[in-house]
């Protein structure tokens, strides 16, 4: 199974997931984003995020995060091929496009904008997980 699916069903079906686990990095513009970096393995148990990258500073207690502008840098040393967007949806393909020149081939797109590709690029579309508020 492609781990895009993997990641997808293990998220889907909530149960603990044992396979081999993906490493990645997340993207992410905005509130949604931010809130979901500030949690411990928000993208489940299939996925390690190795790194980060955002627009502006943000304080992590679980990832390290850089600026975007690190990412066609970084990336590449990282020699990880899968990235989380999360992204607003009208920056979706661009950062996308930016993500494939980096040397990503899987694309986890958490936008609500739907990509596509005429690439060997694998993005598989979907809703980000929901947002854990302790003040609920």
């Amino acid at each position: 199974m492609d781990i895009l699916e993997r990641i997808s069903q293990v998220r889907r079906e909530d149960y603990e997931f044992t396979g081999n686990v993906e490493e990645a990095v997340f993207i992410f513009k905005g509130v949604l984003g931010e809130s979901l970096v500030k949690q411990a393995n928000f993208a489940g148990d299939a996925v390690k995020v190795l790194a980060a990258f955002t627009e502006k500073p943000v304080q992590s207690n679980y990832y390290e995060v850089f600026e975007l502008e690190k990412m066609s840098n970084l990336i590449p040393r990282l020699a990880v091929k899968t990235a989380i967007l999360c992204v607003p949806h009208k920056e979706a393909a661009y950062t996308a496009e930016q993500l494939m020149k980096c040397g990503i081939s899987r694309i986890l797109n958490w936008s609500g904008e739907y990509l596509t590709t005429n690439t060997k690029t694998a993005i598989l579309n979907e809703e980000p997980p929901c947002v854990k508020n302790k003040n609920i």
